[in-house]
């Protein structure tokens, strides 16, 4: 028969595989809380994704900042209100992430606004739109990539975001 400590022991191991697993599907969503894209980011974006929690650079009030290390080697960054909504991420890596999972519910503005600038004769290049729900600036190479999103109706009251996406 097993002793209690040992049967402790084996469900302390099941636990800490099963937040090791479910951690794996999580990442930054913009407009949803920190975390919660766990269902839709399942995709491609975060195979086995590693989290980790960040202070924020300049500790503040505003927001909190949390970092996830994808298994690309891409690190991807969410910016967070005091109330848990996502209003900002930013990403540098070898690998573009799923913008799709980053951008959300955003992601139809940002590809209107990608082939709105095709069908102008843009392409190619660095991404750079300001839309009044939707700012992004994405860039680089092949195995350097690097940007930021962010919704500008949720960037908290006093808050400069460039001071935040430096």
């Amino acid at each position: 028969m097993m002793s209690l400590n040992h049967l402790l022991n084996q469900l302390r191991l099941l636990l800490g595989l099963v937040l090791t697993v479910s951690a794996g599907a999580a990442t930054a969503t913009l407009g949803q809380s920190p975390w919660a894209a766990g269902a839709t980011a399942a995709s491609s974006a975060v195979p086995a994704a590693k989290m980790q929690a960040v202070t924020p650079v300049a500790p503040s009030s505003l927001y909190t900042l949390h970092e996830i290390q994808l298994e690309n080697g891409t690190t991807v960054r969410e910016y967070a209100t005091p109330a848990g909504i996502v209003f900002a991420v930013s990403w540098q890596g070898p690998v573009l992430p799923d913008l799709s999972a980053l951008l959300g519910t955003y992601f139809n503005t940002f590809k209107q606004e990608t082939e709105r600038l095709r069908a102008a004769g843009r392409r190619g290049g660095p991404v750079s739109i300001e839309h009044p729900n939707l700012v992004i600036q994405s860039g680089g190479r092949m195995r350097n990539f690097f940007g930021h999103a962010y919704a500008p109706a949720l960037i908290p009251t006093g808050l400069n975001i460039k001071d935040v996406l430096q």
